[in-house]
């Protein structure tokens, strides 16, 4: 058999693709996940108040994402 190599840099612009498209998948996905949690705590928030309540959210950014703290005082 013939040692068969690809033609050219064709492989390694190959997996550089394929890690753009995962870092754009994952930073996508995140962004989104971001959102949803937003719109979670802001539910949370509106319900706890229907309740009687008293809402308590702590919000923590990092570099992409954010992390929540919720409690709910009666």
């Amino acid at each position: 058999m013939a040692n068969e190599k690809p033609v050219g840099n064709k492989a390694g612009k190959l997996w550089m693709m394929i890690g753009l498209l995962i870092a754009v998948f994952g930073v996508g996905m995140t962004l989104m996940t971001n959102t949803m949690n937003a719109k979670k705590i802001d539910t949370m928030t509106e319900q706890c108040e229907k309740d009687g309540g008293e809402a308590i959210v702590s919000k923590e950014k990092n570099f992409l994402s954010t992390n929540y703290s919720f409690k709910c005082k009666q």
